[in-house]
């Protein structure tokens, strides 16, 4: 009985290490659904109500990770430290290389010149940004599962050596 016990915990742990591996797919995920989303609404707002940035960004809620983002940004417009470099912003570890300099660079435009060159700026990046998402959606379908599943089978395969 205590084997069963032991296996099913082992088991349970296993597949718990899995679904905590695959949180950089899910995270990754989720931050380009929700740029994806402000992205759009950022279009709508430039087209016709051309609020502040500060101003619009409070009107959506956001989640996780982009809205740490999206607040140390908000923050660096508040006390002026906006750098040319984006030092200032957070860097997440699931974000790739190009992903990283992809979302600097679109934080570095964001509510600079006038809106029919931002229009013209955020237009042209949306099909990158669609892109972007599409890809984090299929890698958190593929490895988020496949992590999990070799979680499950890693601990099976120590519940089969114990027993």
């Amino acid at each position: 009985m205590i084997k069963f016990i032991l296996g099913m915990a082992i088991v349970c742990f296993t597949s718990f290490c899995g679904y905590m591996l695959a949180k950089k797919y899910r995270q990754r995920k989720n931050f380009f659904v929700q740029m994806n989303e402000f992205n759009e609404r950022f279009l709508s707002e430039i087209a016709y109500y051309r609020r502040p940035v500060k101003e619009f960004s409070q009107k959506y809620e956001y989640r996780g990770e982009f809205e740490v983002l999206l607040c140390s940004f908000i923050d660096s417009l508040k006390n002026d430290e906006r750098e040319e470099s984006g030092a200032s912003l957070p860097v997440f570890s699931f974000l790739t290389k190009d992903e990283t300099a992809f979302v600097n660079d679109y934080f570095l435009m964001l509510g600079k010149g006038d809106s029919s060159s931002q229009n013209a700026y955020f237009t042209s990046v949306k099909p990158a940004l669609g892109e972007y998402k599409k890809k984090s959606a299929e890698d958190c379908v593929r490895y988020g599962a496949l992590y999990l599943k070799l979680g499950f089978l890693f601990g099976l395969m120590v519940l089969i050596l114990l027993i």
